[in-house]
């Protein structure tokens, strides 16, 4: 099925290809033997999956990769928070967002928050603010309230990757 699946993916991507070339022939219409050579040299290309059903391990082209300039890092408080519903922008809460004193961390403003002892903790947008939320103090937002309660007060880096220009 996912052999299938990949091969009909494949054809819609040689698809223009092929209109291309009928026009070019003034050819009005893919015949279907060009159709089915088109499906047969785009499963020719598709690794065949094993028998349980899990994909053969395809070697994709790396993503090109550059360091993200750090804007300030700060040393601040972090406590979570998992209530639903909107944020101060209007946005409904969901992961990768949080909260901060406008004053420190303006709304939109992109963090990278790690451990102190660097390990990464996430990236969030602060795109709320809260009542308690004052100074050098961050809110996380978690899906779970249950791990919104462990996580307790805990110092953590952030580091401003972007500034936000809301208000």
């Amino acid at each position: 099925m996912t052999r299938f699946l990949i091969a009909a993916a494949l054809l819609l991507a040689l698809a223009p290809a092929a209109d291309a070339q009928a026009r070019d022939t003034g050819a009005t219409r893919t015949t279907r033997a060009a159709a089915d050579s088109a499906v047969a040299r785009a499963v020719a290309v598709v690794p065949s999956a094993s028998r349980t059903n899990t994909p053969e391990r395809m070697d994709l082209p790396r993503a090109e990769s550059r360091s993200v300039d750090v804007e300030r890092r700060v040393e601040m408080r972090s406590t979570a928070y998992c209530l639903r519903g909107t944020t101060r922008t209007g946005v409904r809460v969901r992961d990768g967002i949080a909260a901060g004193d406008p004053n420190v961390l303006p709304l939109g403003s992109v963090v990278r928050v790690s451990h102190t002892d660097g390990r990464l903790i996430g990236v969030f947008v602060i795109m709320d603010t809260g009542g308690a939320v004052r100074g050098n103090k961050i809110d996380l937002w978690f899906s779970s309230c249950a791990e919104a309660e462990d996580w307790g007060i805990r110092s953590v880096i952030t580091e401003v990757l972007d500034i936000g220009r809301a208000s």
